[in-house]
């Protein structure tokens, strides 16, 4: 039976402090520890109807180069750089950051072979997207990779590589699961809005059109598909607007992870355009995936109760949005999302998801079930 909500995280996982280690008598491998933490609660689907999806953490946040840019960065085939004042860095040579950001990656590859032995089912990767690399990282010279068309098309390319290289090696370490992508384009409204301030802080790059970044996320959906990750093992973060949700559908991206608190309501002629632009993708096959905070005064339930009620105006039944996936989030991304925050930006540690966040997810899910169900 196909589950009426799949329940997964956003790929990142703060790593167990010294005395959570100790209660739950956990390895002192910050890396083990957190696999085993993320299998002990994603492990299993919780019943017939609500799934689990398993995932990598991408970030654990033990130091600067522990966060989900840097762990992407590592991906990049062919590509070094390193972490300097104003930012990471693309060019000539791997710095120590650089170089330790792909020590992080090995790790928890060499973990995952140990905390995921025997584990049959989904296993997500996640890493952010080509558009946000472009906006959140620079060049030899000091301007951002987006200030440079040539070395933006490199970027999904150099991406898809390093991406279906992790990918095999997972598959070596963990050969009883489900691939799966998670594409976390956190700054695609800025870099589409023009937002993204250049080095001086003087003006903004260009806007970029929605259909250049289409392409970007053809590319990657292309070299995925020749790897054997169809459309249905590959989530893409669309943002909340209509033009870059039509460029998706036209990339051949079938899950896109939408945040319910960036639509604009209904009442107003931009969300009405963009909720009947979902509702049309999701009637052509399309798969939503819900990115929500569900901590204490995250306001999960009026997220998804406001989703409901949308869905219900645009004249589908609750049980019509069955299927759906909630990506546990701690909305961090809303503030590059809305420009308060740049992208290139360090992140603090609370921007990454822990166990109680998760343990809140599992918690809501047979109610959000049962409606799903009527």
């Amino acid at each position: 039976m196909k589950p009426l909500v799949t329940l997964t995280g956003d790929g990142t996982f703060r790593a167990p402090s010294a005395e959570e280690v100790l209660r739950l008598d956990l390895p002192d491998d910050p890396h083990l520890a957190a696999l085993l933490r993320i299998r002990a609660l994603l492990g299993d689907d919780l019943e017939e109807q609500i799934a689990t999806r398993l995932y990598l953490p991408s970030a654990l946040g033990l130091d600067d180069t522990d966060h989900l840019l840097p762990a992407t960065l590592a991906l990049l085939a062919d590509t070094t750089g390193d972490l300097v004042s104003y930012g990471w860095r693309l060019g000539t040579g791997t710095g120590r950051a650089w170089q330790h950001a792909r020590e992080l990656r090995e790790r928890m590859l060499d973990a995952a072979r140990i905390a995921l032995l025997g584990y049959e089912g989904p296993l997500m990767t996640s890493a952010l997207g080509p558009a946000t690399l472009a906006g959140a990282t620079f060049l030899q010279s000091g301007e951002r990779t987006l200030g440079d068309p040539g070395a933006v098309r490199d970027l999904p390319m150099l991406l898809a590589e390093g991406l279906v290289e992790h990918l095999g090696v997972m598959a070596e370490r963990v050969p009883g699961a489900r691939q799966h992508v998670l594409l976390r384009e956190d700054a695609v409204a800025a870099v589409h809005e023009g937002r993204i301030p250049t080095p001086s802080g003087r003006r903004r790059y260009n806007p970029v059109p929605a259909p250049e970044i289409g392409v970007l996320w053809r590319i990657l959906m292309v070299a995925l598909e020749d790897y054997g990750l169809g459309p249905d093992s590959v989530t893409v973060g669309v943002g909340a607007d209509l033009s870059l949700l039509r460029a998706a559908r036209e990339a051949g991206i079938r899950r896109m992870a939408i945040a319910p608190r960036r639509l604009p309501p209904l009442s107003t002629d931009a969300g009405r355009a963009l909720w009947e632009g979902i509702a049309e993708a999701c009637d052509d096959g399309a798969v939503l995936e819900i990115v929500v905070d569900p901590r204490p005064g995250g306001n999960l339930g009026p997220e998804l109760e406001m989703m409901l009620e949308t869905w219900r105006r645009l004249g589908h039944s609750d049980a019509d949005a069955a299927g759906v996936a909630v990506i546990a989030h701690t909305g961090a991304s809303h503030d590059l999302h809305s420009g308060r925050v740049d992208p290139s930006a360090q992140p603090h540690t609370s921007t990454l998801l822990d166990e109680p966040a998760l343990e809140a997810l599992l918690r809501v899910a047979p109610s959000w079930a049962e409606r799903l169900a009527a």
